[in-house]
């Protein structure tokens, strides 16, 4: 019996034994497999972190590079030149930087240059008194977009395709948008530029007016009518002109408006929808009638009326290479009726079709905007532009002398903002508090009163430079200087010359 129970434990043993063998085989085999996966693991994983660096080194890959709207030319160089900046316009020089630590002249290795990165979709506010060379500054920059190649403005491969809104007073004695003289030459000096194509609509009521206004520009500008086929007309063309959406309080009759609107749906055209008003108005009171006509009067006043064959023969509205400009000044139409038709204009050069990239410029805009009218349809259009500028390969520049009527959240979302010459605190103050400047308001101001004519604070935090660690003066000489951007820094730059005609020049008795 003893031998039994000792070869019977024996062989469990044994049989325990070969169990934790083929055990511990398994777990081998176990582990194996798992070590495998987690390394095949590993690498799917860091595919995805390819693009992170733990050196400063930065190339034409970086989208913060590609994309940066202001580029000087030491960053230009480092960057990799023209494989991340493919098309740039140059915008003028850098005098000096500011900051908190206080006013550096700027050396950039002897280069002081700066450009305007016209590949990539940006904001921009432009705002100075007349005379401070804002309107300088927005020529500059049509040149930049427009004018294709021609070496001395930087490298244009693709002109954009520019629209230009103009409201002014009206009349015999109107001046022509200074955005007009893009379109001509400055003389034999500047060599063969080839200026953009001039295309000017104004109103129908205006238009013998307005073409005498313009006729001393020669022919290369030419002026129009604006004319919107019923096509173009949609229901957001009549939401627009009927100033739904811009107040809390919506009559009864803009209710019946709205209940036609949604039956017809997908199936609107303006002939069905003047069918159907005509059939409720019946029911309108006098003061209802009336609201409804004069709207209705005033966007029939632009319905092109020719038949359908001859407007699609027209040329384009918009195209690359050209400058379309809306000059809405006549006496009969006032600011809240122009931002009307802005906002229809507007959204048809989104929607237009140009095989390039786009440029909008809302000129002399203390005119027409006002921080009064935020909910207006031309600032919702504008906020929405700018919000998806990157998707609608769109650049926005707002010009105006006044930077107070440009409405608080557009001034938030713009990327880069050019302060050209004023001297009122209540302006520095509008404009302090949306911008980045990261300098003392008071010390800021003294230098935004005394800036020289062609001179502006350039805030451009996306913006890219060279710059190095100041906070160990001992090594300030030695270090190396590395791409960043801009950030809270100030850039004092003076704008170059033209090489398109000025025609915003003071008028002086006794000329220079």
């Amino acid at each position: 019996i003893r031998i039994s129970e000792r070869t019977s434990g024996v062989t469990q043993k044994n049989s325990s034994s070969d169990n934790s063998a083929f055990e511990s085989e398994d777990a081998g085999d176990s582990d194996t497999s798992n070590g495998s996966t987690q390394h095949s693991d590993d690498e799917d994983e860091c595919q995805l972190l390819s693009h992170i660096r733990k050196d400063d080194h930065r190339d034409s890959s970086d989208h913060e590079l590609r994309t940066a709207p202001i580029v000087t030319r030491e960053a230009f160089i480092a960057a990799g030149g023209h494989a991340s900046f493919p098309q740039r316009g140059l915008l003028g020089s850098v005098v000096e930087i500011y900051d908190k630590s206080g006013t550096r002249t700027y050396d950039g290795g002897g280069e002081q240059r700066i450009y305007l990165n016209t590949n990539t979709p940006f904001s921009t506010l432009v705002c100075g008194v007349q005379g401070s060379g804002k309107s300088h500054t927005v020529s500059v920059m049509l040149e930049n977009m427009l004018i294709p190649a021609y070496s001395c403005i930087g490298t244009i491969r693709k002109p954009l395709a520019g629209l230009v809104l103009h409201f002014g007073e009206g009349g015999p004695y109107s001046q022509p948008c200074e955005a007009v003289w893009v379109g001509l030459t400055a003389g034999k000096s500047t060599g063969n530029v080839k200026t953009p194509r001039i295309r000017v609509f104004v109103s129908k009521s205006s238009l013998a007016t307005m073409r005498a206004v313009y006729a001393p520009l020669g022919k290369s500008v030419t002026v129009e009518p604006l004319l919107f086929s019923e096509e173009e007309l949609d229901s957001q063309a009549f939401l627009s002109m009927m100033a739904i959406g811009q107040s809390d309080h919506v009559p009864l009759y803009i209710q019946i408006v709205l209940s036609i609107l949604r039956d017809l749906g997908e199936n609107y055209s303006y002939p069905a929808f003047k069918d159907k008003l005509i059939l409720r108005k019946a029911k309108f009171n006098p003061a209802q009638l009336a609201g409804v006509e004069q709207r209705t009067a005033l966007l029939e006043a632009f319905l092109d009326k020719r038949p359908l064959g001859d407007q699609r023969a027209a040329p384009a509205r918009f195209a690359a290479g050209q400058l379309t400009i809306i000059d809405l000044s006549d006496p009969f139409i006032d600011p809240a009726s122009a931002c009307c038709f802005f906002e229809i204009i507007t959204r048809l050069f989104v929607r237009a079709r140009v095989d390039t990239g786009k440029v909008l410029v809302v000129d002399e805009a203390h005119k027409y905007l006002s921080p009064d009218r935020v909910t207006s349809g031309l600032t919702k259009e504008l906020l929405s532009l700018i919000r998806q500028q990157r998707h609608q390969a769109m650049r926005v520049i707002i010009n105006t002398q006044e930077p107070t009527v440009v409405p608080p959240v557009l001034l938030d979302l713009c990327s880069v903002a050019l302060l050209h010459r004023f001297s009122s605190p209540a302006w520095w103050e509008h404009v302090a508090k949306h911008v980045s400047a990261d300098v003392d308001t008071k010390e800021a101001f003294d230098k935004v009163v005394n800036l020289q004519t062609g001179q502006a604070i350039l805030l451009a935090p996306s913006g890219v430079g060279m710059s190095q660690d100041w906070s160990d003066q001992s090594t300030a000489d030695s270090a190396t200087r590395t791409l960043r951007q801009f950030g809270r820094k100030c850039v004092l730059i003076k704008t170059r010359l033209r090489v398109t005609r000025d025609g915003g020049a003071s008028v002086l008795v006794v000329p220079a």
